[in-house]
């Protein structure tokens, strides 16, 4: 039986265990080759942790199951932000790149390590997960991220892992595209459709990974009827720019035809 691990322990105060169906103890050699011995598989190469002690709403197995459904929806985020242009944050990359540990645990103890995580992408009293940047894991909360007793993902998991994936340069490409396309609208006017269009994109990115039960708002239909889906989702998530440039021409025609209901976040 491996210790328990104590990732950041004066921080969190939570001690953790590898998740031992996913992490077995694998065989190594010894130095003469003729031996084998049984050591744990090494704890920093993207591991899956579970608390050691506290009541855990499902089995290993049934957690082996949402783990790979995170890992699903991963691959999914990370086709959409490959590409040309694409610019993304040194904990992004690491997303991407798959370099980082899960940690699976239960509502008061997410919400416990929330508050001693310094630096984080996400806002944990909302969303369901979030990136700890400094222990370079994701910490999930198994009761809101998943159906009870299913390894399907709930909404607010595509959600929460859009918002905090989108790229920080979208808004702000957006709003120089806007006043170059409408130089002469007040900005009040172009602030309120900058917003419609940053939630529509959102919307639609949601759309394209699948995010249970969402249903496309008008402005995001049209939008997505136009530019097509995908290609909203990569302006969003990576802000490319033929992607964003060709997202913002399209929702400004729109705009002028009278597009101006915004979408439910």
């Amino acid at each position: 039986m491996p210790a328990p691990h104590r990732p950041s322990a004066e921080r969190s105060s939570l001690l953790l265990k590898p998740h031992s169906i996913l992490y077995p103890p694998i065989p190594r050699h010894s130095a003469r080759g003729t031996e084998d011995t049984l050591d744990e598989l090494h704890a920093g190469v993207d591991t899956v942790w579970k608390p050691v002690h506290g009541t855990f709403d499902c089995s290993d197995s049934l957690l082996t199951l949402r783990y790979f459904s995170m890992q699903s929806l991963q691959l999914r985020l990370g086709q959409l932000m490959q590409g040309r242009g694409a610019l993304h944050s040194p904990e992004v990359s690491l997303f991407l790149r798959g370099r980082f540990d899960h940690v699976y645990v239960t509502t008061p103890a997410y919400l416990r390590m929330a508050a001693n995580t310094v630096q984080m992408l996400g806002d944990p009293q909302q969303q369901p997960l979030f990136f700890d940047v400094a222990a370079q894991r994701m910490v999930i909360d198994v009761s809101r991220c998943f159906v009870p007793q299913s390894s399907q993902l709930a909404a607010d998991t595509v959600r929460g892992l859009v918002s905090i994936s989108e790229s920080n340069s979208f808004k702000r490409f957006v709003e120089r595209l806007w006043a170059e396309l409408e130089p002469d609208w007040s900005p009040g006017l172009a602030t309120l459709a900058v917003d419609v269009l940053h939630d529509t994109a959102r919307c639609i990115t949601r759309h394209v990974l699948k995010e249970p039960e969402l249903s496309l708002t008008m402005p995001a239909q049209r939008l997505a009827d136009e530019v097509g889906a995908r290609r909203v989702a990569q302006a969003l998530l990576t802000g490319a720019a033929w992607e964003t440039k060709a997202t913002v021409e399209a929702f400004a025609a729109l705009w002028r035809q009278g597009l101006s209901t915004p979408p439910t976040r």
